[in-house]
């Protein structure tokens, strides 16, 4: 018999292929099962192609015309040299379903291909990384063509691909979180009239209200329709359109639609692969339950991404990764969870990390806020991007509590907050870091300034 893995690695998105490449770098025998293709929702169905797609439409880069060839050929890229990273890691990828079938002293993993042939494998350790996908709606005619789950929409040539787009001229999205924002922006961009059902009446419920306010306004100046707190009921098919009935405000509502995409959240993925065989907890939330070096109550087992709740963001998911391979390596890293930052690809960028101030105010935290405008920072004007704002919260000591941001590049200036609040850094040492001139930098840079004043004053 073949000797048993180190480390046997059940899905191959951002969190499952990032533990496969660091174990096999790290020397271990590492196996890699992928259902479908690599790189997983984030690589395939969501943040790399809606990426192409934004640097297209909102940035002006490459062609309108040719968006789906493009990003077609962008994520064929990646997955070769993902392809290639294994390889060179020493990773095995086999391609099939997989199916848990032991946890005890070896993990048993059964895998069946395409051409429907079975092989077993045995590793000392599992890691679990199966991801998430689009919650459905349990009402009548969410099974009609033309209702999207969010995932899948993305990857629909039907609404990217010229000249097929042009037939789909109104969308409307059910959801007011980040895939909801980005689809909106780029489908309204793509010229289609776009209406998002809110189920309550904020946008991006995680984000500082400053931003949710400015966003509002924003999508109001693009024509972005906006439905408050909406329960849909029931959608029909008539005269090739769909037809989404439910109540806003206990008020009936009615939309008009060529598509409808299920963008409200994202739910783990839990079945298909034998958790029931096994002995593992589950949150109050229904993802599996780990603890802080992403163990799950099963020993040799871990669970990163996704399929844990939480924060499902893919930047999150291969720092679980990095968590849970260092700790088989006798290790200890721990990721705060106010320094992960988020972003959202609208136009203007939002990123944030740490607390909101309303965050803070609940737990009954006092703070200062410093804020500055892209309006008076000289690289935005010679850019043409003087929309938007930096605002920075700090506790009462002066120790930096969030940073919030809505402008142009605020995805990348976002990780030196992040840092900052890693390293629970004051306010003053981060304001005294010098940024250079003329970057938009500077914005946070004021804005960090302003809340030392505030903090002078009090």
């Amino acid at each position: 018999m073949t000797s048993p893995y180190d480390l046997v690695v059940l899905g191959g998105g951002p969190g499952g292929y990032r533990a496969a490449e660091l174990a096999g770098k790290a020397g271990m025998r590492v196996a890699l099962v992928e259902k479908d293709r690599l790189g997983g929702m984030c690589l395939n169905r969501g943040c790399i192609p809606t990426k192409s797609y934004y640097a297209r439409l909102l940035r002006g880069r490459g062609s309108v015309e040719h968006l789906w060839e493009e990003k077609e050929a962008v994520v064929s890229k990646l997955r070769e040299g993902l392809a290639t990273l294994l390889r060179m890691s020493g990773v095995e990828v086999f391609e099939g379903i997989g199916s848990i079938l032991e946890t005890g002293e070896l993990k048993t993993l059964e895998v069946v291909d395409a051409s429907g042939t079975k092989r077993l494998l045995r590793g000392r350790t599992l890691l679990l990384a199966t991801g998430s996908r689009s919650l459905s709606l349990d009402i009548e005619g969410a099974d009609l063509p033309g209702v999207l789950p969010g995932d899948r929409a993305v990857a629909d040539p039907d609404l990217w691909k010229s000249p097929e787009h042009r037939r789909v001229t109104s969308v409307a999205l059910i959801g007011a979180g980040v895939i909801a924002v980005e689809l909106a922006e780029l489908l309204r961009s793509l010229g289609k009239d776009v209406t998002i059902l809110k189920h309550s009446e904020e946008l991006l419920r995680r984000a500082d209200r400053d931003i949710k306010k400015k966003l509002v306004q924003h999508f109001k100046k693009r024509g972005i329709r906006m439905v408050d707190s909406f329960c849909p009921q029931r959608i029909t098919l008539e005269d090739g359109a769909l037809r989404v009935q439910g109540t806003s405000r206990e008020a009936p509502e009615e939309v008009r639609c060529d598509r409808l995409i299920l963008a409200s959240s994202m739910v783990p993925v839990l079945d298909g692969f034998g958790l029931e065989r096994t002995r593992i907890a589950r949150t109050p939330q229904g993802s599996i339950a780990v603890d802080e070096h992403m163990q799950t109550t099963e020993p040799g087992v871990y669970a990163v991404g996704d399929v844990t709740g939480g924060m499902m963001l893919a930047h999150l998911a291969e720092y679980q990764a990095l968590v849970a391979v260092e700790h088989l390596r006798g290790n200890r890293v721990a990721i705060p969870p106010e320094s992960v930052p988020w972003c959202v690809f609208a136009d203007p960028e939002i990123a944030a990390v740490g607390f909101s101030e309303q965050e803070a105010e609940k737990r009954g935290i006092s703070v200062v806020v410093g804020r500055a405008f892209f309006l008076g920072n000289g690289m935005a004007l010679a850019m043409g991007e003087t929309e938007g704002f930096v605002k920075v919260v700090a506790g009462k000591d002066g120790t930096l509590l969030g940073v919030h941001m809505m402008g142009a590049e605020s995805s990348c200036m976002i990780a030196e907050a992040a840092l900052a609040l890693r390293q629970g850094m004051h306010v003053r040492d981060v304001a005294y870091t010098v940024h250079p001139h003329p970057t938009l930098s500077e914005c946070f840079k004021d804005a960090l300034f302003r809340a030392l004043e505030e903090l002078r004053n009090l």
